[in-house]
C-alpha cells in the first residue's frame, strides 16, 4: 500500500533524508520512531504529497505520492496534524464537515456523518465551540474526528499525543485503536510515545541517520536484542546512535 524507495531529500546543505526504504502493507499499523529532527514528519509529509521535491520513489496504493495531491485517484488519504490543524475561523461541526463538503457530499449526509464522528470521540454537544474554546486533547480529537468521517484508506498521524499528560494520551492510544480496528485502514503513526506504540503498533521502523535503522514487528522492537532499538527505549547515551 505504502512503499518508500530510495527517497533522498536535504535543506539548507543537510541530508534528512538519506536513501530511505520503507514499506507498510495495507491494513498495516506502522509506528515511525526517531530522535528529534531526524526527519520522521518530513518523511510522513512526502508520503502524503505535500513535499514532492525528494528524489526517489514513493508510492500510495500504486499511486506516485508526488500526484497525490492533485490527483487523489485510487486511494483516499487523512492526515492528522500534530497539533489538530483546525480553522480557527471554524466551530467544531464545520471543521469535521470540511471534507466531506469538498467531497460534495449532501449536507443531510454531512450532519449525519460529522455527529457520529464526534461521538466516536466523546465530543458530541461541543459542535458550536471554536478551536480556541478547546483543550488540546480535545483539538487532537477533532482532528481524530475529521479523518474517521472520510473512510480514509490510510490515515498518517503526526505525533498525535504530544504534549498531552499520560492519562490523555492513553486515551488517544485507545481512539487510533478503535479506529484502525473498526476499518481496514493503513496507518503510520510518527511519535516518541512507547506506550502508545505498544498499544497501537503492528510493527516498528526506528529511523537515524536519514535512514531506517531497524524494521521489525513491535515485538522484536521491545525484546530490545537490536542495539538502536534498546538504546531508543532505555534512553541510553552509549550506543550507535549519536545523540549530538
Amino acid at each position: 500500500m505504502i512503499a518508500a524507495r530510495g527517497v533522498r531529500l536535504g535543506f539548507g546543505g543537510r541530508m534528512v533524508l538519506d536513501g530511505v526504504e520503507l514499506a507498510v502493507p495495507c491494513g498495516g499499523r506502522t509506528a515511525l520512531l526517531g530522535k528529534n529532527g531526524c526527519g520522521k514528519s518530513v518523511l510522513l509529509k512526502c508520503v502524503a504529497g505535500l513535499i514532492d521535491e525528494f528524489e526517489g520513489e514513493i508510492t500510495v496504493g500504486g499511486v506516485d505520492a508526488r500526484r497525490r495531491a492533485g490527483a487523489r485517484e485510487g486511494v483516499s488519504l487523512a492526515y492528522v496534524f500534530q497539533k489538530g490543524g483546525l480553522f480557527d475561523s471554524m466551530d467544531v461541526y464545520d471543521n469535521v464537515a470540511f471534507g466531506l463538503r469538498r467531497r460534495g457530499v449532501p449536507e443531510d449526509r454531512v450532519g449525519e456523518i460529522v455527529g457520529g464522528a464526534l461521538r466516536s470521540v466523546g465530543l458530541e454537544g461541543n459542535e458550536r465551540k471554536l478551536p480556541s474554546e478547546l483543550s488540546g486533547g480535545m483539538q487532537k480529537r477533532v482532528g481524530l474526528a475529521r479523518a474517521v468521517c472520510l473512510e480514509p484508506d490510510i490515515i498518517l498521524y503526526d505525533d498525535p499525543t504530544a504534549g498531552l499528560d499520560p492519562i490523555l494520551s492513553d486515551s488517544i492510544a485507545d481512539l487510533i485503536l478503535e479506529i484502525s480496528e473498526g476499518s481496514s485502514a493503513t496507518s503510520i503513526i510518527v511519535t516518541h510515545d512507547l506506550k502508545l506504540v505498544e498499544k497501537v503498533a503492528l510493527d516498528v521502523a526506528l529511523m537515524y541517520g536519514g535512514r531506517i535503522s531497524f524494521r521489525g514487528a513491535c515485538g522484536d522492537f521491545f525484546s530490545r536484542e537490536d542495539g538502536y532499538a534498546r538504546q531508543f527505549i532505555e534512553g541510553e547515551t552509549e550506543g550507535p546512535i549519536d545523540i549530538y
